[in-house]
């Protein structure tokens, strides 16, 4: 595990030489953030024909279950009048799942929620924190009863105004149905490994070991907190790395606490695996707002397995969990490290790759390119390859590899690239196109490399379509720095910035 961090950017298989093979895909732009895939399949034919399944579910779903678009179904139900209306069997069942995890969790996942991420997205545009009557005021408006179900007739029934969301557990309902679709009436796909932003889950004859990404913000690469093996089961993964609100210079969660309206702050992240995606989801959510020990307490009682890294320093993990984990994590090396020792930065530093793709004119979805992110030395030659991505396409993974002409020529002439580790990686939802790598210090070897003078370079590439390539020489030592990079045609925009590696957002 100690070069996860370079091979799991690669994230899904290449095809094996087997009866069947594995096929990725990759896109970002949906339901608000980035997808991975990976299918088990007889041949490409049938991997593709179970990718344009699952999408299409997850386009039909989202268009009943979508916050963030007025024209979905569940929207559409928010803004009518208080009259009970008949609604499509999807959004009951969800509504009713929403209900049954507000009561399993005492009220740390509550649909109401909404009501306070609106009040401190305010907040963060203004530049102040909600005031004390402010919260009152909304804690008043959410604890209105939201809704009446009749399940027997279909029908639901708004009963305040209060705003709504089911982004925690909608997500994962869809990720689910997506699999069911992708595998359905096919018998030439043998198995699915579909992640969402998340929400990850592993259906049919495929077993994939799953990387829990570490609780630090900031990098795609961060050491993971664990590995587990998942078969037939839904993995989620929520927490505050990626998203939050920033007011007065001070970083707060996005993670809401829906009893008080205050940001949770005991938990950085917590990871869960259950039997159905939408419980997995609801549950994760539910476990960054307990306090631990009564997470752990929660996950015991529906017989879940959970991962909780608490703001303290504490990992907690229960017995279920302790279960399916494949490999303990590593312990972590005293500060003044071998790396330093032996002239490195050390540990106490680290180079952060901030990028982002972008986006296609057209709206909605999009495949993300081919991509590369690696260091060069001062002699030219490559030290270290930090990100290396492909997905499924014409006659495999490896067509367009050449058009990646700098990492072609510097990378893939000098190593043999024939396998990728199987590893899918767990982390909480992140914007789409939007991506940060963080280099240790250590090569390609796990050896650290002396303060000087190296290049970095971010590569991309598109099916058929464009090309673009960012260099920037920099000099790492005991000085931070940030320095912002030109974008190009497809790399919207770049960043550097040379930090402690225990740097808060």
């Amino acid at each position: 595990m100690t070069r996860l961090a370079a091979t799991a950017a690669l994230l899904l298989m290449t095809p094996r030489a087997a009866t069947a093979g594995d096929f990725s895909f990759a896109h970002d732009g949906v339901m608000g953030t980035s997808l991975e895939m990976a299918v088990r399949a007889d041949d490409e034919a049938a991997a593709r024909r179970a990718e344009g399944r699952a999408l299409r579910e997850i386009d039909r779903l989202a268009a009943i279950l979508g916050n963030h678009d007025p024209a979905s179904e569940f929207r559409r139900w928010q803004a009518g009048s208080s009259d009970a209306a008949k609604v499509s069997p999807e959004l009951m069942e969800v509504l009713a799942l929403a209900d049954a995890w507000r009561e399993r969790s005492g009220g740390a996942f509550d649909a109401r929620a909404q009501v306070f991420a609106l009040l401190w997205a305010e907040a963060a545009r203004r530049g102040s924190a909600p005031t004390r009557d402010e919260l009152a005021e909304a804690n008043a408006r959410a604890d209105a009863p939201a809704w009446r179900l009749d399940p027997a007739t279909g029908v639901a029934e708004r009963t305040s105004d209060a705003p709504l969301t089911l982004d925690a557990i909608a997500k994962g309902f869809i990720v689910e149905r997506a699999c069911d679709a992708a595998l359905r009436d096919d018998p030439a796909v043998r198995g699915v490994v579909l992640n969402v932003g998340g929400d990850l889950r592993v259906q049919g004859d495929v077993e994939r070991p799953v990387a829990i990404a570490g609780p630090r913000p900031g990098s795609e690469t961060t050491e993971p907190l664990a590995q587990i093996a998942v078969k037939d089961r839904a993995v989620a993964t929520s927490g505050r790395k990626h998203r939050g609100y920033e007011i007065g210079g001070r970083w707060y969660s996005h993670v809401l606490d829906p009893r008080s309206g205050g940001p949770a702050d005991g938990v950085l992240v917590a990871s869960v695996v259950a039997d159905r995606s939408a419980d997995a989801d609801a549950l994760a959510t539910a476990l960054n707002v307990l306090p631990p020990d009564e997470g752990l307490r929660l996950a015991d009682s529906v017989g879940a397995a959970c991962l909780i890294a608490a703001a303290d320093g504490r990992v907690l993990r229960n017995a279920a969990w302790l279960a399916i984990q494949v490999q303990e994590p590593a312990p972590k090396e005293p500060a003044q490290d071998r790396a330093k020792a032996d002239g490195g930065w050390g540990d106490d530093h680290e180079l952060l790759v901030r990028f982002t793709i972008k986006k296609p004119e057209e709206k909605g979805r999009y495949r993300r390119p081919y991509v590369a992110v690696w260091v060069k030395g001062p002699d030219g030659k490559p030290v270290r390859n930090l990100v290396f991505w492909v997905s499924q396409g014409g006659s495999g993974p490896f067509q367009w590899l050449p058009d990646l002409k700098r990492w072609h020529a510097d990378v893939m002439t000098r190593v043999k690239v024939t396998k990728f580790d199987p590893f899918v990686i767990a982390q909480p939802t992140r914007p789409p196109g939007e991506y940060s790598v963080a280099w240790d210090g250590k090569d390609d070897k796990g050896d650290p490399v002396k303060p000087g003078e190296y290049t970095v370079l971010i590569e991309a590439v598109r099916e058929q379509g464009g090309y673009g390539l960012i260099r920037q020489r920099v000099t790492v030592g005991d000085e931070a720095f940030t320095k912002e990079l030109k974008g190009n045609d497809e790399i919207q925009s770049a960043s550097l910035e040379y930090r402690d590696r225990d740097a808060e957002r």
